[in-house]
């Protein structure tokens, strides 16, 4: 009686193996900018959540509330000063400083992968939900997130951008941007702010 071997031949394995190399070339690329954008798109929404937070923090403690750049946000002695993440605080004087009697509220960090660009220092909030004039900050404030890519079409030929940003008008409403257009409108303003 003849036993019949039960394994892939040689050639069944190249095959497959040559199948396998074809998909992991065309697919590795794509998850690369897949994470890419995903953490663009992270940053810019964190920190939109946090201008959701400081403005209905000022609307239900009726009283100023700021949120600033922060070196170490998620530390319990978080100040205010330079850095990628931000934090809300309570700011009776509203200074858009944290002394040690005043609240924080809450913290974000935002991936050191990812470069940052604003140009505000403060965004601080009356108890009425609008934005305050701080002296020295503009009245619309840009935040701008971005990678190596810059403020490129994610697609060849495509509106929207690699990079993401955050616009909070005076009325504090913020909102994320993502077309190329409406980026490059931010190196047009009287504080620009645009990809490095």
């Amino acid at each position: 009686m003849k036993s019949r071997s039960r394994g892939f031949t040689l050639y069944e394995l190249v095959v497959v193996l040559a199948l396998a190399a074809v998909i992991l070339g065309i697919g590795v690329p794509s998850f690369r900018d897949f994470q890419r954008n995903n953490r663009l798109t992270v940053a810019a929404n964190d920190v939109l959540g946090m201008v959701i937070t400081s403005r209905a923090e000022a609307l239900r403690r009726q009283q100023v509330v700021s949120m600033c750049p922060s070196a170490d946000p998620l530390a319990e002695d978080a100040v205010c000063g330079s850095g990628s993440g931000w934090i809300v605080l309570e700011d009776p004087d509203g200074d858009c400083d944290r002394a040690d009697a005043e609240e924080l509220i809450t913290g974000t960090r935002v991936d050191t992968d990812v470069e940052a660009v604003t140009n505000s220092g403060c965004l601080s909030f009356a108890g009425t939900g609008f934005k305050r004039v701080v002296a020295g900050e503009p009245s619309t404030s840009y935040m701008l997130y971005c990678d190596e890519r810059g403020n490129t079409p994610r697609n060849p030929g495509g509106a929207d951008s690699a990079a993401r940003g955050v616009e909070v008008p005076p009325t504090g409403r913020g909102a994320v941007m993502r077309r190329v257009d409406e980026l490059e409108a931010w190196s047009d303003v009287d504080d620009p702010v645009v990809c490095p």
